[in-house]
């Protein structure tokens, strides 16, 4: 199962609806999409609104790809658990109140999520996530890692 997350912000995220569908209606593999206030009409992908935390953490653990939108806590959520994660981040002011773009691509260059910066390059990450090796391995928690990585970040 893939498990597509566009948040809980109250921006709608239309860019990332509608690929992660025409995205679904291309694999056999069952696409679940928790939409938040994105209203969108999926035709090939299963979708729900908002779910619990306990929900969301047991649909993270049992896909096999996560297709995340560029907030952090489902992304370090689901690097906890070591998961293949494809990321598509908001733009700033039209979709989120700050742009995903330099977090996402940060991750991307570690190794730790694949980046999609062009939603109609979201089949082909998913085929590189496929076999893509977690690189960050180390004991302790996304935010400590992350931190000890960039050294700069989070303060």
């Amino acid at each position: 199962m893939i498990f597509a997350s566009l948040g809980t912000m109250d921006m709608p995220f239309y860019r990332m609806a509608k690929a992660v569908d025409e995205f679904a209606a291309t694999t056999k593999e069952e696409v679940i999409v928790q939409t938040g206030h994105t209203d969108f009409n999926y035709q090939h992908a299963k979708s729900f609104k908002f779910c619990t935390k306990d929900e969301m953490r047991q649909y993270i653990s049992d896909a096999s790809i996560l297709i995340l939108q560029g907030g952090w806590g489902t992304i370090s959520e689901a690097m906890e658990m070591h998961k293949r994660i494809v990321v598509i981040p908001r733009h700033d002011k039209t979709e989120h109140i700050h742009d995903q773009f330099q977090l996402v691509r940060k991750l991307d260059s570690l190794g730790c999520v694949i980046g999609v910066f062009d939603e109609k390059s979201l089949p082909e990450a998913v085929k590189r996530a496929e076999a893509f090796d977690f690189k960050l391995t180390e004991k302790g928690n996304a935010e400590t890692i992350i931190r000890e990585k960039l050294k700069i970040w989070f303060g």
